[in-house]
């Protein structure tokens, strides 16, 4: 057992690392631009996500990154208007006896140059339904 939490402990602390870094590179070079935030949910194959990270990849390679939450929705601040790729980290479906299991993704979907998911944003862009297929 100690195992599994130190795998879930280490796994959670690499996603944290992971944000805060997509977070800096996504903040270097885009002064002056103004930057959106961006609720709503996603799901695969009709099924909420329930755990991981949503990351955008936007105009000038600007990177902006959310996590998903236990019903499907996220938050993204900071988002470069501009076509945007998405890609999705997959969660590890919580940490407690009862939380579901994450939903299972194809590998393309962690790269956003691979998913083939993209978003169009606007200043004006308040809420997304993004459906992985």
């Amino acid at each position: 057992m100690p195992t599994h939490l130190s795998f879930s402990i280490h796994r959670r602390l690499l996603g944290l690392v992971l944000l805060i870094v997509v977070t800096v590179i996504g903040c270097a070079g885009n002064k002056g631009i103004q930057k959106v935030t961006v609720k709503g949910t996603i799901s695969y194959k009709g099924q909420p996500l329930r755990s991981g990270m949503l990351q955008f990849l936007g105009p000038g390679s600007a990177a902006a990154a959310g996590m998903i939450q236990a019903d499907g929705t996220f938050i993204v601040t900071d988002v470069v208007p501009g076509e945007v790729m998405v890609a999705v980290v997959a969660g590890t479906g919580g940490s407690m006896a009862n939380a579901p299991p994450p939903v299972p993704l194809p590998e393309k979907f962690r790269n956003p140059e691979t998913s083939g998911v993209t978003c169009t944003i606007t200043p004006e862009t308040k809420e997304l339904t993004i459906e992985l297929k």
